[in-house]
């Protein structure tokens, strides 16, 4: 293994000076054009990597963000109990290392304390909802903060990454209609975060442009006992609903589980879509139609979005949307439908 590159090297095989190379290769100082240019082009033939705990330091930065999920006391959940945080994290983690910073998980239970602990130079909150005490405590010591969801009770001003939870309702619910559903209901849970808003939103104004009756379940739980009791409730009532979209995909395995209890085919008399896909969703039987959220692009955006104002980056925008899709499955495509698809995928 060659000796390790370093400033000095640098500055020697330039013949510049050490503070030289420093300018160039921090876009500070006043430089000529092309003596930035050739300390740059020999910094990376000599294959120089910047010393990152040293970089921090002088900035007066830990090189540590942290990063929380928000919950509401009576729906907690554990992070490893969905896909969709665990892609999320795991992507935000990598991006944050590929620019030189570590990543911590603040636990829901202590996300305060644990702020409090490590002094973050910035953080990620996750759904966040009203009267947030980690969002707040990051507030106060104006430690800088993207979140993944809205703030609902924030201003233009807070920096967010976010699908339009609106536009993929009405996708899934065009889906569900385009396959013969006629009296589709929503299982959401009972939440503050901005995804179960903009969900009930997105179904209660796609039902009315289209004259169909809302039928809305609360899951009591974000888990499949949650999703089985809300289902029970519809498919008991006096005019059971023929698709069920859950805004959870273990919300939705729960649908499943009453639909079975009830002797109700899926997707012959009842078809079934979840949001946010999952290993769960497509082992399911049947595999569930899910909305895809993208969380591994959230993720990275996030981070990205986050280490620019750290480090005193302009950004813009400060609110940016990823898309989602539609991801048919077996559970909402019935008859000619389910057989084309079958098809397709043997092509």
């Amino acid at each position: 293994m060659g000796a390790k590159i370093g400033i000095k090297e640098v500055a020697a095989a330039a013949g510049v000076s050490i503070t030289t190379v420093s300018h160039a290769l921090n876009d500070k100082g006043r430089l000529p054009d092309g003596t930035r240019d050739r300390v740059r082009e020999v910094a990376e033939r000599l294959g120089y990597r910047p010393n990152v705990n040293a970089r921090n330091l002088a900035g007066g930065r830990s090189g540590l963000l942290a990063l929380a999920v928000s919950q509401v006391e009576d729906l907690a959940f554990q992070l490893g109990d969905f896909d969709y945080f665990a892609s999320l994290i795991r992507y935000a983690t990598t991006a944050a290392l590929d620019r030189g910073y570590a990543l911590a998980i603040a636990p829901a239970a202590e996300a305060e304390g644990t702020l409090h602990k490590i002094s973050p130079d910035g953080a990620i909150v996750v759904d966040p909802v009203p009267g947030d005490s980690s969002l707040a405590y990051l507030r106060q010591r104006g430690i800088p903060i993207v979140t993944t969801g809205r703030v609902l009770d924030g201003s233009d001003e807070d920096y967010w990454v976010d699908n339009d939870h609106v536009a993929g309702v009405r996708g899934v619910l065009d889906h569900l209609a385009a396959v013969g559903a006629k009296r589709i209901a929503l299982v959401a849970p009972r939440s503050f975060a901005s995804y179960v808003v903009d969900v009930r939103a997105g179904y209660s104004g796609w039902c009315a442009e289209h004259g169909i009756e809302e039928r809305v379940a609360t899951a009591p739980t974000v888990t499949e006992d949650g999703g089985f009791e809300a289902a029970i409730s519809l498919l008991d009532g006096p005019d059971p609903p023929d698709a069920i979209y859950a805004a959870l995909d273990r919300l939705a395995i729960g649908v499943l589980l009453a639909a079975n209890a009830r002797n109700v085919d899926v997707p012959g008399r009842l078809r079934v879509a979840a949001c946010t896909d999952s290993v769960a969703a497509q082992a399911a039987r049947p595999p569930l139609t899910t909305l895809g959220l993208n969380p591994e692009r959230i993720g990275r955006e996030a981070i990205g979005m986050l280490i620019d104002i750290v480090e005193g980056v302009e950004v813009e925008p400060r609110h940016r949307i990823v898309p989602t899709r539609v991801i048919e499955r077996e559970s909402t495509l019935g008859g000619a439908a389910q057989e084309r698809a079958r098809l397709d995928s043997n092509r």
